[in-house]
């Protein structure tokens, strides 16, 4: 199983495309990651290399397991599973405008598995 760290910043809503090892083969991502003031909290929405939509508006928290996993019901599509990962202790709950990609990093990796 590989995990890669998302290429996210602090700060202004942003786009990265890169290319990650998922379930044995590369896939291309693009994220769409924006800042929610109102309801204060980050999400994000990911096209594929063709630029079709697979998800949009998905909450970026932290949570614990299995719950940890942003993309959980998101499975069936394989592109992987998400996890937003504090830096270090100390840290509130989720990220503020200021600390994603900082504070809290996004750990991109292989599908769960769910047979066993």
């Amino acid at each position: 199983m590989s995990s890669v760290v998302v290429p996210i910043t602090s700060g202004a809503n942003q786009s990265v495309t890169c290319t990650l090892p998922v379930n044995g083969t590369n896939v291309t991502l693009t994220f769409q990651f924006t800042w929610n003031g109102q309801g204060g909290y980050w999400y994000m929405s990911v096209t594929d290399n063709n630029g079709n939509l697979l998800l949009d508006a998905v909450p970026v928290i932290t949570g614990q397991y299995p719950a940890a996993n942003i993309l959980h019901q998101y499975q069936y599509l394989n592109i992987g599973s998400a996890y937003l990962v504090p830096a270090s202790n100390g840290l509130p709950d989720n990220p503020t405008f200021d600390d994603l990609g900082s504070d809290f990093l996004l750990v991109w990796t292989d599908n769960e598995d769910y047979s066993v």
